[in-house]
């Protein structure tokens, strides 16, 4: 069978395929500076080609470029898949780094597991990687029996300010049937999982200012305003004693969870107090959901990610404060839209502002939820692609807990999207020695290389 031959190829030619992804990994594609784009994307073209693609070409953007790539079936009337990825990694500070971050090493892990260590191997080089592997070994062993897009993207570490409008102006190049992400890691029980979504975010911020300087808290505390306190005290509107935000219509879009959702999360594996001792916490806080999971998953969040006013050094410094900022982001879930919610974020910012100091609320990013139903037919065909090539059921999950651009699919295009994440649990990405291990970039491979049939069947039947 073909799929036993591309298996057979990739077993053969796999520390070759090791060696290119190395070559890639060795290439910065930092999009924060733009260190190493241009040379990075003349490599994905390349690689692209030489890996069965017909055709790749660079698309420009008002940031940084994208790339797509075709990999035509023989069959005219063949399904089409699309595959998302991004090539631009985070900024890395070398000197925490066991290895340099662009020196592709490999060495045993904390488990024995060899790996690679470099920026960019699991998030995101070593996933979309994989799917250029399961390409080339299909093209080796046989026809591809789909056609295949290949989209990779240089802002996602950047909140990709530029996908929707090159998904939007290549709509016709991009049409699909289906969107696969292979991004993040697999479950921290180390058992694969199928994502059908993603959680949205809008990221805000606050300023307030009082003095015109930070002043002697004995000469001027209690008359004069504090910005820091009007923070607390306008954050603390925000929550109610059991956890529900309080942001007037905050909850009202959120999809209702269906029977089928329980289902799934009945299924989820979980254990409450491995988690709590692995964090150092007691216990968890309350909110929407009658679980950890259900709220994790199917509820929104208002979180305070970052404080900042007056005197945090050692010792004391007896001050009023001049100025104070709080950073929050909000996870969304399915339904949710970011500028309704900026808008009633905004407006109960306001509504509970005393006036008695200088007040700025920001909006500094967003990325629309996107959910994909757990029913759709899709959803079996990737499922059992997992399963035979990871020897493990995997779990199905509603939605990621994180985010990813993953909505402007579904907005622009009318396309189902499903996650299958490819690296190991403790890829460490955005962190010093990020790694891939190296059983997930084969069964990555061979997942990629059973869906191109399963969905070629699936879409046929």
């Amino acid at each position: 069978m073909t799929v036993e031959r591309a298996d057979s190829y990739v077993d053969n030619t796999f520390e070759d395929f090791l060696d290119d992804l190395e070559e890639l990994l060795a290439q910065p594609s930092i999009s924060a500076t733009g260190e190493g784009v241009d040379e990075c994307t003349e490599l994905v073209t390349q690689l692209c080609l030489a890996y069965g693609f017909d055709d790749a070409v660079t698309v420009s953007t008002d940031g940084q470029p994208s790339v797509i790539a075709h990999a035509e079936a023989v069959d005219p009337n063949a399904p089409t898949l699309l595959i998302y990825g991004h090539y631009d990694v985070q900024p890395v500070d070398p000197e925490q780094w066991t290895s340099p971050p662009f020196e592709p090493t490999r060495r045993a892990g904390p488990d024995g597991r060899e790996r690679i260590y470099a920026r960019g191997a699991g998030d995101n080089k070593g996933q979309w990687f994989a799917h250029l592997c399961a390409v080339k070994a299909w093209s080796e062993a046989d026809d591809i029996p789909v056609n295949v897009i290949l989209l990779l993207e240089g802002e996602e570490e950047s909140g990709s300010p530029n996908l929707g409008t090159v998904v939007r102006e290549y709509a016709d190049v991009l049409a699909a049937d289906l969107a696969l992400v292979a991004d993040g890691p697999i479950d921290t029980s180390g058992t694969p999982h199928v994502l059908m979504g993603a959680r949205g975010m809008l990221y805000v911020q606050i300023d307030t200012e009082g003095p015109n300087r930070d002043l002697h808290s004995g000469n001027y505390g209690g008359p004069v305003p504090n910005p820091a306190w009007e923070l607390v005290r306008i954050l603390a509107s925000m929550k109610d004693e059991n956890g529900h935000v309080t942001i007037d219509g905050f909850y009202d879009d959120v999809r209702p969870i269906t029977d089928r959702d329980r289902e799934a999360l009945d299924q989820m594996p979980f254990d409450a107090e491995a988690v709590k001792e692995d964090l150092s916490v007691d216990h968890f806080t309350l909110g929407p959901g009658e679980s950890y999971l259900e709220q994790l998953l199917y509820y929104p969040t208002c979180n305070i990610a970052g404080f900042t006013s007056g005197y945090g050094g050692e010792g004391t410094k007896t001050i009023v404060p001049s100025k104070a900022q709080v950073k929050m982001d909000m996870r969304l879930v399915a339904d949710q839209d970011p500028d309704d919610i900026w808008e009633k974020y905004r407006e109960h910012v306001h509504e509970h502002a005393s006036g008695a100091v200088d007040l700025e609320v920001s909006r500094l990013g967003t990325m629309s939820p996107q959910r994909t139903p757990l029913d759709h037919p899709a959803a079996d065909s990737v499922m059992a692609a997992v399963a035979n090539a990871w020897g493990a059921e995997p779990i199905l999950k509603p939605t990621l807990g994180g985010s990813l651009p993953t909505a402007v699919f579904e907005r622009e295009l009318n396309l189902p999207v499903i996650t299958v994440p490819y690296a190991n649990e403790d890829e460490n990405n955005h962190s010093p020695n990020e790694n891939l291990a190296l059983d997930c970039f084969r069964n990555g491979i061979r997942t990629t290389i059973r869906l191109l049939a399963e969905f070629a069947d699936g879409e046929r039947e």
